[in-house]
């Protein structure tokens, strides 16, 4: 019975972190369904370097056909001099957007996305804007 029980909150703890996503989700204003959105590094040979060259980051947007547009941002890490990396405002293509970007420094990287409904002309990282409505912030190690 100790096993039958171990083995049923072992399953339901799985399937639970399993559910899980990665990233921000939070209520929409106006007549939007909750949005989340969350990141995915699988479309990579190697992990992110300094000196492996591009290294995309893919943001998912849930609900799936989600009209709106995206932003990411990499903010380099403290001390190291480097400006922030954009990626322009992107439509939402098959509830994805991707973008590449050539990592100059090691160190821990700051990765921010932007969701707007409507996308803002500026690509400046510290601008913000009135159509933003969603982010969502990771880090990521970038190595040597």
């Amino acid at each position: 019975m100790r096993r039958l029980l171990w083995t049923v909150l072992f399953s339901a703890a799985s399937i639970g972190v399993l559910a899980l996503p990665a990233g921000a989700d939070v209520v929409a204003p106006g007549n939007l369904n909750p949005i989340v959105l969350s990141y995915d590094f699988t479309n990579n040979n190697a992990s992110a370097s300094a000196t492996n060259g591009p290294f995309n980051i893919t943001v998912d947007i849930l609900p799936e056909h989600t009209p709106g547009f995206v932003r990411v941002t990499a903010v380099a890490p403290d001390g190291s001099g480097n400006a922030p990396l954009v990626c322009a405002y992107q439509p939402v293509q098959q509830s994805q957007v991707q973008c590449s970007f050539n990592f100059t420094t090691s160190g821990l990287w700051s990765i921010r996305a932007d969701y707007a409904l409507i996308a803002k002309a500026t690509t400046t990282p510290t601008s913000t804007t009135a159509t933003t409505q969603i982010f969502a912030i990771t880090v990521l190690r970038v190595g040597s």
